[in-house]
């Protein structure tokens, strides 16, 4: 009798953990971040792209002209991100949003959907622009586009150069889930 209740004991902590790993599981197929890992669940929700993740480390900014974008970052089910922009010149940042027919799929065909302003008359030095889902964009310099707003399927940024001077410009992005 002992021995067939230590057996119903054992049997019914084994079914509470497989019950509570199976509801643990995420079904919906994870957002994926720059490293291939997906970003749900995930104890900090933090991913930082760095010059060379974005192809924009000390890039040259034509006196009157643009900069080329950066690449371009899947944002999926972002809620705020700050892009940490180091010009020599004062700038125009600008975001060009993307969308994609297979989205689902790890190297999806990107095509550009439009291109906003995202902050004007930003300040030559280090500045900071930040965009979430519910508070209008802010920037530390200059005057922020309060149109724009996250989630987005995908970014990618680029200066504009607003002075006869050529300079460079620095970008990292701070993504936060």
């Amino acid at each position: 009798m002992k021995k067939i209740s230590v057996w119903f004991v054992a049997l019914g902590l084994v079914l509470v953990l497989a019950l509570t790993l199976v509801a643990q599981t995420y079904t919906q197929i994870p957002e994926i971040d720059k490293n291939g890992k997906p970003v749900l669940p995930r104890p900090s929700p933090h991913v930082m792209y760095s010059p060379t993740d974005l192809q924009h480390n000390a890039v040259t900014l034509p006196n009157l002209a643009v900069t080329p974008n950066t690449n371009i970052i899947r944002l999926g089910e972002a809620t705020k991100m700050t892009l940490f922009v180091n010009c020599t010149q004062i700038a125009n940042v600008s975001v060009t949003v993307y969308t994609a027919d297979d989205q689902s799929s790890p190297t999806p065909n990107w095509t550009s959907y439009v291109t906003f302003p995202l902050v004007t008359n930003l300040g030559s030095g280090p500045q900071q622009v930040f965009v979430a889902t519910e508070l209008a964009p802010s920037a530390t310099s200059g005057t922020a586009n309060a149109n724009f707003r996250l989630p987005q399927l995908a970014l990618s940024f680029l200066e504009t150069n607003t002075v006869a001077t050529p300079g460079t410009c620095t970008d990292r992005l701070l993504v936060g889930y």
